[in-house]
């Protein structure tokens, strides 16, 4: 899978009162963020049609952020391509609120350099919240014990609060921009660490 298939972020700039707690069966994590039960879990290709329902409930800001295409329904290609994941070089999430979809995440390794691509997703109504935070962490918590040391992304530069986010998560993220968008490097938190005490 190709770096461009998974592009853009959506995110907000969270004040989040939250409580986790894991449920190794289910591989979910609940959180209660403003007096909302939240759950993040793995995705599955049965998620098909409430990713599609998010969609539609979602500005064409948010659609535009999170692809760089403006699409006015998102195709069935990208709705598969986003569930799809073997759990180590490809993860996918999904927070559901009021059995809803109401967040996605994913990562897709880029070659054996330790680096994947990342994009995360938050329609519009549950945005602010702290809900693309959680899935970032969960993603993170993924990613690393699989080899995987460094996140990037594509971020259109008017999408600030997602460059933000990427700043306040992780130590040490660069930035390359062109053509009006950034090329984001994120170090994972446990990777970061080790490049500090190398320095």
């Amino acid at each position: 899978m190709g770096a461009r298939e998974v592009r853009g972020a959506v995110e907000e700039a969270p004040q989040e009162r939250q409580v986790a707690r894991a449920d190794n069966r289910t591989n979910r994590k609940e959180r209660t963020m403003n007096d909302t039960q939240v759950y993040i879990r793995i995705a599955t290709p049965s998620d098909g049609e409430k990713l599609r329902a998010m969609f539609a409930r979602s500005s064409q800001k948010t659609i535009y952020r999170r692809f760089h295409i403006p699409y006015p329904v998102v195709p069935d290609w990208m709705v598969t391509l986003m569930l799809e994941a073997d759990h180590h070089d490809k993860e996918s999430l999904v927070a559901v609120a009021e059995e809803k979809i109401v967040g996605h995440a994913m990562y897709a390794r880029e070659g054996d350099d330790g680096e994947a691509e990342m994009a995360i997703l938050v329609e519009d109504e549950w945005q602010s919240r702290g809900i693309g935070r959680a899935l970032l962490s969960e993603l993170e918590e993924r990613a690393r014990p699989r080899g995987i040391g460094v996140f990037v992304g594509e971020v259109l530069g008017e999408n600030r609060p997602m460059l933000g986010l990427a700043a306040r998560s992780f130590a040490g993220t660069g930035y390359a921009i062109e053509g009006g968008v950034y090329r984001v490097r994120m170090p994972l938190r446990e990777a970061a660490a080790l490049d500090l005490r190398a320095a």
